[in-house]
């Protein structure tokens, strides 16, 4: 089956800060962005760790076997955003030494680009992301406020995060995204220059709990992502791309099947 606008997607891959689909989030904001052209697809986990997303990407992304044949949609572009629960600290559970977080983000990068591997698809960019800045202030009394909701039960939640750990993370992402070859955003960076500082009063607009970000948070991830893909990947400029019905005003009102039959005809020769 040929590639068409019906059948591309994006891919959001990553944890509670990919997971995250309120009003403002960057799935939200992709989607809308994406909006009648392509698909956007969230596949985000809560508390996942890089570890773990292996053996999950290894179901969430289609095989070239299945995209050949028609089963799956056409990944044209993946965000892989994974780090902040890698970097806590390392008596939890969630904890990855950061050389194999660097690891597994290269094990990811190459299932998608090594052509002996089952998911190869070299019709998909990738973008990093790496992880933001942290209020650990703010984080440990949101875990501690989330125990008191709960009744209190079982041992008073300790800080288990550490914000220059989160920093090594952070740097070894764009490592990784330059020695693999691939285009990452810094958004530790981007939310620090936002936020002109790295305060704890100066980041608060940006996180809800010191660790997840607020609409203004993803604002600034949504501004450094699209101009990205505006720069480095054109033809995944949404205003570029078809949209995969007509606009009202094209149809005819006195024939109007005429117009979707069209699309349809392209749709099936693979020109849309």
């Amino acid at each position: 089956m040929a590639s068409s606008s019906y059948t591309d997607a994006i891919m959001l891959f990553g944890d509670s800060l990919t997971q995250a689909a309120s009003a403002g989030s960057l799935d939200q904001r992709m989607s809308e962005y994406y909006m009648r052209r392509c698909d956007v697809v969230n596949r985000g986990y809560g508390g996942y760790n890089s570890d773990w997303a292996i053996p999950v990407f290894e179901q969430v992304f289609a095989t070239k076997e299945a995209r050949e044949k028609g089963h799956a949609q056409h990944v044209k572009l993946i965000t892989i955003w994974l780090g902040a629960n890698d970097a806590t600290l390392p008596d939890t559970p969630q904890y990855v030494p950061l050389d194999r977080y660097k690891d597994n983000l290269a094990k990811l990068i190459k299932f998608i680009k090594d052509p002996a591997s089952a998911y190869y698809s070299p019709e998909t960019k990738i973008v990093l992301i790496n992880a933001p800045p942290i209020i650990e202030s703010a984080w440990v009394e949101a875990r501690i406020e989330k125990w008191k909701s709960f009744g209190s039960e079982g041992p008073k939640p300790e800080q288990n995060r550490d914000r220059k750990i989160t920093k090594q993370y952070a740097d070894a992402a764009l490592e990784v995204g330059k020695e693999q070859g691939v285009e990452a955003v810094d958004l530790w960076t981007a939310i620090v220059e936002a936020a002109g500082g790295e305060g704890a009063d100066q980041l608060a607009p940006y996180f809800y709990d010191g660790l997840h970000l607020t609409s203004e948070g993803y604002a600034v991830l949504f501004k450094a992502l699209s101009t990205l893909i505006v720069s480095k990947f054109p033809e995944l400029n949404p205003e570029k791309m078809p949209m995969r019905m007509p606009h009202w005003a094209d149809v005819d009102l006195a024939n109007p099947r005429e117009a979707f039959d069209k699309v349809k005809k392209g749709r099936l020769a693979g020109e849309l």
